[in-house]
């Protein structure tokens, strides 16, 4: 596995400002997936992204990814790439003097709506190649957490029958839900910029073309450990995405909402079968398995019972 140093020899022998350069600084700054690093590089700061190991795993593809994230910036709602270094997916971009929302300054009208309205802009970007879809992921996850032998929770074929009814009534709906998505707007992945009041949008890996009410079930989620909005704030969403609000928008909605729990504990699973492995390394102070147990037992019986196809 490359390390930061060797990363950063390589981008300065590609990047020719850098080959002159006196100072070049790494601190670490986050990551679960990957090792993410604010690089200084005499005064001039920039984000890098240390892909993780056996990311293929997880369905990312760095192809797709690198194509989604040209297109954000193009489009003045991602990080402007400085390099991608194939085949790792090693990702240098320019950092962005922005911050993270904490719950209550997210949960406000009008920073809904701004949220909202960058997933629209999300929405109209061109496809990157690749495809989203929870059904799929989820049953990759499947196989994965079975092949290394990670116990599956209790009432789990039911969860699964759940999911294939709401697979259901997406195929059954007419109206035009497949349109290019992010896929995983959490709130690490997005910076609020004050002074424009506009946001800029992290991490692309799991974009893709999808279904639009599952990036606005992450926007309900976005604070994931917080739990969602409340209804009236979600209503807010809703009227800003779709300006009238209908019966099939909120029952499609709550849907999503299912299987983005479920997609997010399945992730847990898979990761932790591949550390069991080997395949991966363990994360000091996040436990897969735990953050995994606690969302089979808590959120996604919860958003089962919020689609009204739990018991079919």
């Amino acid at each position: 596995m490359d390390t930061v140093e060797t990363i950063i020899a390589h981008l300065r022998s590609l990047i020719p400002a850098w080959q002159s350069a006196q100072n070049i600084q790494a601190e670490r700054v986050a990551g679960l997936t990957n090792a993410n690093y604010r690089l200084t590089v005499d005064g001039e700061r920039f984000g890098l992204r240390v892909s993780g190991q056996n990311t293929e795993r997880l369905g990312i593809n760095r192809a797709h990814e690198a194509a989604a994230l040209h297109a954000a910036a193009a489009a003045g709602i991602g990080p402007q790439v400085v390099a991608f270094l194939p085949p790792e997916g090693h990702l240098l971009t320019r950092w962005i003097d922005g911050r993270h929302w904490d719950v209550s300054e997210y949960r406000t009208p009008e920073n809904v709506r701004l949220l909202t309205e960058t997933v629209r802009r999300i929405h109209a970007l061109p496809p990157s190649g690749a495809t989203f879809s929870p059904f799929r992921r989820v049953e990759s996850y499947l196989e994965t957490a079975r092949k290394f032998n990670v116990p599956l929770p209790p009432g789990f074929d039911g969860f699964l029958e759940t999911m294939r009814a709401v697979e259901a009534d997406q195929t059954s709906d007419p109206s035009g839900w497949l349109h290019f998505c992010h896929n995983d707007l959490v709130c690490v992945n997005y910076l609020f910029i004050e002074p424009e009041r506009s946001i800029k949008v992290l991490d692309w890996e799991f974009s893709g073309l999808g279904d639009i009410y599952y990036d606005l079930a992450t926007v309900v989620y976005t604070h994931d450990s917080n739990g969602p909005i409340p209804p009236e704030l979600e209503e807010v969403m809703l009227e800003c995405y779709f300006g009238q609000v209908t019966a099939l928008q909120r029952r499609r909605l709550a849907g999503m909402k299912f299987m983005l729990m479920l997609f997010t504990g399945m992730w847990g699973l898979a990761q932790h079968g591949m550390v069991l492995s080997g395949l991966i390394p363990a994360v000091e102070g996040f436990d897969y398995l735990e953050f995994a147990e606690y969302l089979f037992a808590h959120d996604i019986p919860q958003t089962a019972g919020l689609t009204g196809f739990e018991n079919l």
